[in-house]
């Protein structure tokens, strides 16, 4: 295959012909940067620079060039005003800058909080309990789930939960498992410094793993994204399973205790197909669980606790 012909090869080439900062305007979604380098014919790598730069430049009027390649490094709108209103982006060194943002990455790796809200905290807990994955690449992480198309509405709850992550994937596939074909909406995020907590925090081994310092963070909110994900109501006898199949019993030893510690509720350890092990809420345990978790349960996923489904 030919190899491509970009007409523009370098930052200051873009900047002498367009406005970058309307440049990165136009960039929507992911692709669009590969999209508007064929089309305009800049070289890809150069596209993307110009972007970032004209990012920094439309959030921070003014700021020297030689600052934007570096503020880029922080990847959402929102974290960089919050570093922006720690530090005097204006007046500190590039030097200096460089030094702050590594420390800032450092910090955010090791308490995302700090960036993050507790809201979107509580849905990556919750679903890295249930359906959700972690993927490391090179040197940061993203979060990844794949639902149903019954659980469309669902997915698009999550994904506007995470929309200042950047998203990279959103979309309907079909796949074979089998002899059967499967519908299902794949998501991702861009990755994230924040993302290696909760990859370290989660994973043993490339497994996703139950630990005492994981079960501790759970609240009313991330339960009910862990069984909106996994769980799963009978109408006929008034229960919720919690389908953990890919973890140990020592695993579910430790969520029991969980349960009971912190809830007051006492799950049975239940087996099935000689290999999996599930979590089971008899009838009274599941109406406390239901009256925790009620609250932070999106309209389109009543039918997890009993209900009749919403938009």
């Amino acid at each position: 295959m030919a190899e491509k012909i970009y007409d523009i090869k370098s930052l200051g080439e873009v900047r002498e012909k367009f406005d970058v900062v309307e440049l990165s305007r136009k960039i929507k979604k992911q692709g669009d940067v590969l999209i508007l380098s064929n089309e305009l014919k800049i070289k890809p790598r150069v596209m993307s620079l110009a972007v970032d730069e004209g990012r920094i430049l439309s959030l921070f009027s003014g700021i020297h060039k030689s600052k934007a390649g570096v503020l880029a490094r922080l990847r959402t709108d929102r974290e960089l005003i919050k570093f922006s209103k720690k530090y005097d982006i204006y007046n500190i060194s590039v030097r200096d800058l460089i030094k702050l943002i590594n420390e800032w990455n450092k910090d955010i790796q090791n308490n995302p909080l700090i960036f993050l809200s507790q809201e979107e905290h509580d849905l990556i807990i919750g679903s890295l309990l249930g359906d959700a994955s972690i993927r490391q690449r090179e040197k940061n992480s993203c979060f990844r789930f794949s639902h149903s198309i019954k659980q469309k509405y669902y997915s698009e709850h999550k994904r506007d939960i995470l929309k200042k992550f950047g998203i990279t994937e959103f979309r309907e596939v079909k796949r074979k498992i089998k002899d059967n074909f499967i519908y299902a909406i794949d998501f991702s995020t861009r990755t994230h410094p924040a993302f290696n907590y909760y990859r370290n925090l989660f994973y043993k081994d490339r497994r996703k793993v139950v630990s005492k310092e994981l079960l501790n963070q759970l609240n009313p909110r991330s339960l009910a994204f862990w069984v909106c994900d996994d769980g799963s109501y009978s109408r006929t006898q008034g229960y919720i399973i919690l389908c953990t199949n890919s973890f140990s019993l020592e695993e579910h030893e430790l969520m029991k205790e969980f349960f009971n510690d912190r809830f007051g509720l006492d799950p049975t350890i239940g087996f099935r197909d000689k290999k999996y092990y599930y979590l089971r809420f008899k009838k009274e345990d599941s109406e406390k669980l239901i009256k925790i978790i009620k609250p932070f349960i999106p309209n389109c996923m009543q039918y997890k606790i009993g209900g009749e489904n919403g938009r």
